[in-house]
C-alpha cells in the first residue's frame, strides 16, 4: 500500500507544475496545494493519467481569513487531495463539473454552506439551504453562530419555494413527488418532468431534514460526537462511528488493539447484513410484492437480535469508540452468532432462486434503470451501485481498515448495471458478510478490546473512508489542539449516488421510477445530515 501511495506522490508531483507544495495529513495522505487558476489543468492531467478517477468528496474549511476547498479524488483506489485557498471576500473557484459530472452536488453544497462561487457551474442553484434563506449567511462559516441559525429558522416562514407548481410546461407535465408523499418515508422532493408516461428529466431538491450535524459537531467533544454522528443514520450507525473514530485515532496516532479490530469487523458486517436485507425487503413494497417484504424482514429479525445481544442496543449500537470497542464478546455469544448466521445462510438459496426466476421481480427490475460502467465512473457512484455496473471498488479491499486486511473475502460485481443487478449484488454480499464474521470469530485475537484515548486531541487533520452498506463513507476531521474538533466533514454514500438517479430515470416509464430509485438504497437522513 505504501509503495502504491508513493507512486501517486511521484506521479502527481510530476504533473502538478502549478502546485504550491505538498502537505501530508496525520495518516499520511497527500494534499497538493494548487492555485485556483490551475485547478482545472491539474484535474485534466490527472484524468489523462487515470480516466477512471472520481471525486470522493469536496471539503471546505473556514480558515478565518480564507476558505480552503479540498477536492478529494479517488484514483486507482487511492485517495488524493487538491487544496485551493481563496479569500472570503472573493471566494471564486473554477468549476470542474464539466470534467467530472459527479462533482455537481458537491460544489453546490459548498456554495450553500460556505459561500464559494464555482465559476462555470451548470446549475448554481440552492441544493441544501431553503430558497428563502438570507443572502450572505453561510452556516458553516465560523462567524455564524448556532443561535443565529436558530433565529433564522424560527423567524422565516415558508423557507422552501415549491417550484414546479404549474402543472404544465409546454408539452411536458411535472409530477411532484415530495417532500410529503406516501412513498417517501423521509422528506425530500423530486420533480419528474414527463412526456406521456416517459420521464424526460428529474429535478431533485434535498435539505428537508438537514440537522446541521457538521456545525453541531464543532461544539461537542470527540466522545460526544461519536453519539452525534451515529444519529446521522440509524441503519448504518456503526459505520459512521467506525469512520469517525478511525479518523480521530489517526490524528492521535493511537493504535487499536487487534481484538478490537476484529470485533469492529463483526459489528460492521452485521450492520451490512441487516441493511441489505432491509433494502431487499423494501424493494418488494415498491414493486407491489409485499410477500417478499415480509419474508425478508422476518429473516432479518434474528440479525437485529444479534446486534442487540452484542451491543446492548437494537438500532443505535454505540459499540465502537475511540481506542476500540465498548464491550467484549463471550464464548456463548460467539456460538449464538455462528448458529444464527448458519440458519440465515440456509435461507439464502431460496432468495437467490426468487430473484433469479420470479416473473414479477424480473419484469419490474431487469433492464430497468440501467447505469453503464462509463456512466458509473462519470457520476462518481459508490458501493453496490458501482459494483452492479462492473466497477470493482470496495474500501474494504482498496484501503483495508479494522481487520479486513487479514480476512479473505470477494468483492461482488455484476455487469448488467440495472436495478436487478443492484439488488443481486447486495444479496450476494450477505453471503460474503457471513463468511467474514465467521472467519473473524474463528480467528479472534486475545488481549484487550480497548485502549484509553486522551481527551485532548493534538492539532492536525486526517481523512478516512469505510465501506458502509450503501458504499464509501468519507470523513474529514481537523483538530485544533482542544477537546473539540475544528471541522467535521461527512460525505455519505447516498449523497454520492443520488445524482445518478437523474440520469438513469430519464427515458424510464413513470411506473418504474420507484423501483429504480429504491435500487439505489437511498437514505435522505444520511444525505442531508
Amino acid at each position: 500500500m505504501a509503495e502504491t501511495r508513493q507512486h501517486f506522490f511521484d506521479k502527481l508531483t510530476k504533473i502538478s507544475n502549478d502546485s504550491l507544495g505538498i502537505q501530508k495529513t496525520k495518516n499520511g495522505r497527500p494534499v497538493f496545494l494548487v492555485k485556483a487558476s490551475a485547478l482545472r489543468t491539474i484535474i485534466e492531467m490527472l484524468l489523462k493519467e487515470d480516466k477512471n478517477s472520481r471525486v470522493s468528496a469536496v471539503t471546505a474549511v473556514d480558515s478565518y481569513g480564507n476558505i480552503s476547498v479540498m477536492y478529494h479524488l479517488c484514483s486507482s483506489g487511492e485517495l488524493i487531495t487538491f487544496k485551493v485557498e481563496v479569500p472570503k471576500d472573493e471566494a471564486v473557484i473554477p468549476s470542474i463539473t464539466d470534467l467530472i459530472p459527479g462533482v455537481n452536488f458537491h460544489e453546490r453544497e459548498v456554495m450553500d454552506l460556505f459561500g464559494v462561487t464555482f465559476k462555470g457551474h451548470p446549475n448554481p442553484q440552492r441544493l441544501i439551504l431553503p430558497d428563502k434563506w438570507p443572502e450572505g449567511v453561510y452556516p458553516l462559516r465560523k462567524d455564524v453562530e448556532n443561535t443565529e441559525l436558530s433565529r433564522i429558522l424560527s423567524s422565516v416562514e415558508g423557507l422552501y419555494n415549491e417550484y414546479g407548481e404549474n402543472p404544465e410546461d409546454g408539452s411536458l407535465v411535472k409530477i411532484i413527488v415530495g417532500p410529503q408523499h406516501p412513498a417517501l418515508i423521509e422528506p425530500e422532493k423530486f420533480v419528474l418532468e414527463v412526456d406521456g408516461e416517459t420521464v424526460v428529466n428529474v429535478l431533485p431538491r434535498i435539505g428537508y431534514v438537514h440537522r446541521g450535524v457538521e456545525k453541531v459537531a464543532e461544539k461537542r467533544t470527540y466522545i460526544q460526537d461519536i453519539y452525534l454522528v451515529e444519529r446521522i443514520c440509524g441503519i448504518c450507525n456503526a459505520c459512521h462511528a467506525a469512520c469517525f473514530c478511525q479518523t480521530v485515532e489517526e490524528i492521535l496516532g493511537l493504535e487499536v488493539p487487534p481484538r478490537a479490530k476484529y470485533l469492529r469487523t463483526v459489528i460492521l458486517e452485521l450492520n451490512r447484513i441487516h441493511s441489505h436485507m432491509l433494502l431487499l425487503g423494501h424493494i418488494g413494497l415498491e414493486i407491489g410484492y409485499e410477500t417478499l417484504f415480509h419474508y425478508m424482514w422476518r429473516d432479518r429479525e434474528p440479525v437485529m437480535d444479534l446486534i442487540e445481544m452484542l451491543t446492548g442496543n437494537r438500532v443505535l449500537a454505540s459499540y465502537i469508540t475511540i481506542g476500540g470497542v465498548r464491550r467484549d464478546i463471550s464464548e456463548q455469544a460467539v456460538s449464538k452468532v455462528k448458529s444464527e448466521l448458519a440458519k440465515l445462510r440456509g435461507r439464502l438459496p431460496f432468495y437467490h432462486d426468487l430473484f433469479d426466476h420470479d416473473p414479477t421481480i424480473k419484469l419490474r427490475t431487469r433492464n430497468v434503470g440501467v447505469l453503464s460502467s462509463s456512466d458509473a465512473v462519470k457520476f462518481c457512484v459508490v458501493g453496490p451501485v458501482a459494483r452492479a455496473s462492473g466497477i470493482a471498488t470496495d474500501v474494504r479491499k482498496d484501503e483495508p481498515y479494522a481487520a479486513y486486511g487479514e480476512i479473505p473475502f470477494d468483492v461482488i460485481t455484476r455487469d448488467e448495471g440495472d436495478s436487478w443487478a443492484r439488488l443481486m449484488v447486495r444479496l450476494d454480499e450477505i453471503s460474503e458478510s457471513i463468511k467474514i464474521i465467521e472467519y473473524a470469530l474463528d480467528h479472534l485475537p486475545t488481549g484487550p478490546y480497548r485502549v484509553r484515548a486522551p481527551r485532548i486531541v493534538p492539532e492536525g487533520e486526517a481523512m478516512d473512508r469505510v465501506e458502509a452498506p450503501r458504499g464509501e463513507l468519507f470523513y474529514y476531521i481537523k483538530s485544533n489542539g482542544t477537546a473539540y474538533p475544528e471541522r467535521v466533514k461527512v460525505r455519505t454514500p447516498t449523497f454520492a449516488n443520488i445524482l445518478s438517479f437523474i440520469h438513469i430515470a430519464q427515458g424510464a416509464n413513470i411506473a418504474d421510477v420507484p423501483a429504480i430509485f429504491a435500487s439505489l438504497d437511498p437514505c435522505f437522513s444520511c444525505t442531508d445530515r
